[in-house]
């Protein structure tokens, strides 16, 4: 922790922000690294009251509350935590009203490849509920989930959202990041590129490339899952068919092997060991 930092918390955040950011790619796309590697010198937390913050986020999706009472709630959240990085992927569907409040803000939208996205999701659905997103997780996905296909069985009978909900809600947080947050106050970042691009990162930010320490947190290996136990056609389809365009556009060299393998006609198995390669 630098020596403003430790200032800073000793004065009750009296001494101003060196830069005001929010990290806001979806959940599963490296937030807990992200606050991590500015954790070391600067005023950076992952998740803060999350639960309280989720309730109010969606509240005003419900419109159970007005934008006026969002925009007081996210102003005096923001007193209490004074941050200089926040790491909270949920933060997405107020980010309008953030970018309003706080014009010298930046965001930082960090975006994982969907089939790697999708695999990671369902892993950790299935391992953890942890009770302070239960909340969050019934109104996104499972209360999205209409129906489940025939080849989803699995996920219904162990308490999972269809692919539709999940691959839904993920192609939404980029949409949502595309039409509320100013270009020019805006750095995407893929997952698999967070560490080489430090410099980049610092200069949006400006701050020290020296300050950003890279590190790779919370990380869920993708063992063998409940993806892989469904058809791998469909998966594939649904993958396609919700994110065509966020893999055009952040993944490009990934679109033949999407094309090739929608339109082939492998086993089941055969798709799922060249997808394990088409991911290493």
């Amino acid at each position: 922790m630098s020596i403003y930092d430790k200032v800073r918390r000793k004065t009750g955040r009296l001494l101003p922000r060196r830069f005001h950011c929010y990290c806001i790619g979806a959940a599963k796309t490296a937030s807990t690294s992200i606050s991590s590697m500015f954790g070391h010198n600067f005023d950076a937390q992952h998740e803060s009251d999350i639960k309280n913050t989720n309730h109010n986020i969606i509240n005003y999706l419900d419109r159970k509350t007005t934008q006026k009472d969002i925009m007081s709630y996210l102003k005096k959240r923001d007193q209490q935590l004074q941050l200089e990085m926040e790491s909270t992927h949920s933060l997405i569907y107020v980010a309008s009203e953030l970018s309003s409040l706080f014009p010298q803000s930046k965001f930082i939208v960090t975006v994982r490849e969907p089939m790697d996205w999708i695999r990671s999701r369902i892993n950790f659905h299935f391992k953890k509920h942890p009770p302070e997103w239960e909340e969050y997780r019934q109104y996104f996905w499972m209360n999205k989930t209409e129906a489940y296909s025939e080849e989803e069985t699995i996920l219904q009978e162990n308490d999972l959202a269809s692919l539709d909900a999940y691959l839904g809600q993920y192609a939404e947080h980029y949409e949502l990041a595309k039409k509320h947050i100013p270009d020019d106050r805006k750095l995407m970042v893929r997952m698999d590129e967070i560490s080489e691009k430090t410099s980049e990162i610092a200069s949006f930010l400006g701050i020290s490339p020296q300050k950003i320490i890279p590190e790779h947190s919370n990380s869920q290996p993708n063992k063998a899952a409940f993806i892989d136990n469904l058809d791998q056609q469909f998966v594939l389809q649904k993958i396609w068919y919700h994110c065509q365009e966020l893999i055009e556009e952040f993944f490009p060299e990934r679109i033949s092997y999407y094309k090739s393998r929608l339109t082939n006609t492998s086993t089941p198995n055969e798709l799922k060991n060249t997808e394990q390669e088409g991911l290493q």
